[in-house]
């Protein structure tokens, strides 16, 4: 145990050193400036006159949009980051390093994975400390989302990394980008497209098969963005049908990490690392 501690150390210095440290640095610089722009906001309608009560409301509402922009920055910040710790190991000849000290692969990754998991860790302290600080100033902070929505929004970001850095152990960042970034975010759309425009022009019978692979696909990407309910601790209830099925989204996210790590594992444990002999 003492020996995977130390492990976790040095990717957690290795990690620090590659400047991720302005990544949390920018993370606080956000905050603030949230901070900032909601209490601006407030002494600027209070000062033409508007009602408290309804300037916090705008205020709050503002507040809220600032969320679900953090929300979405997360998940893509994540996946950036995740994607990195792996192949920069490589890159400065970290890995081989540890595994001259005959360290096992698995618990190398696990060290790697444990330091990504104290820097995302973090980095939603600091997101969360800042946006329920502004939630008090503005009268809004409910004491239980203050002490554990935090959770919310670590735990997913925290499988979403799980996939990305399972992925990255055996292939190089770009790789991993273009597996969950490029094809989700930009090949399915293109696609999606393409063959809307050929309905018109293209029998049935050719065009029912590939929009039906191609409908289906997207269920291979995890998707958490819509499943992070932070700063709350409970998912919106709509109004009015249809409601959206929360079960079913969760378990396709989950089963869809789940693919990624196996696939990541299976090929880590394949995988050529060169010689583990010291450089003379």
């Amino acid at each position: 145990m003492r020996q995977y501690f130390e492990l976790v150390r040095l990717f957690w210095q290795q990690l620090i050193r590659r400047k991720s440290l302005w990544l949390v640095m920018a993370l606080v610089g956000f905050i603030l400036l949230v901070n900032f722009t909601i209490q601006s906001q407030m002494k600027t309608m209070t000062e033409q006159g508007v009602r408290y009560d309804i300037a916090t409301r705008r205020a709050a509402a503002s507040l809220e949009n600032y969320a679900g922009q953090i929300r979405q920055g997360a998940v893509l910040l994540v996946l950036i980051v995740a994607a990195l710790v792996a192949p920069g190991s490589r890159k400065d000849g970290t890995t081989q390093f540890v595994l001259t000290l005959s360290v096992n692969r698995l618990r190398l990754a696990l060290a790697q994975f444990g330091a990504l998991a104290i820097f995302i860790l973090l980095g939603t302290l600091v997101v969360h400390v800042g946006y329920m600080v502004a939630a008090y100033h503005l009268g809004i902070l409910q004491v239980p989302d203050a002490l554990f929505a935090w959770l919310v929004l670590f735990v997913p970001l925290l499988l979403l990394a799980s996939a990305s850095f399972a992925v990255s152990l055996t292939r190089p960042a770009l790789v991993v980008y273009a597996l969950l970034l490029g094809i989700p975010q930009l090949l399915l759309p293109l696609l999606e497209s393409a063959f809307g425009e050929l309905k018109t022009t293209v029998p049935e019978i050719l065009r029912l098969g590939p929009a039906r692979f191609i409908d289906n696909l997207p269920l291979l990407f995890p998707s958490v963005t819509e499943l992070i309910v932070w700063p709350r601790l409970a998912l919106p209830t709509p109004e009015r049908p249809p409601f959206p099925e929360w079960g079913l989204e969760t378990l396709h996210t989950l089963a869809a990490i789940a693919l990624w790590v196996v696939l990541g594992l299976w090929a880590y444990r394949r995988y050529d690392f060169g010689s583990r002999s010291l450089t003379k």
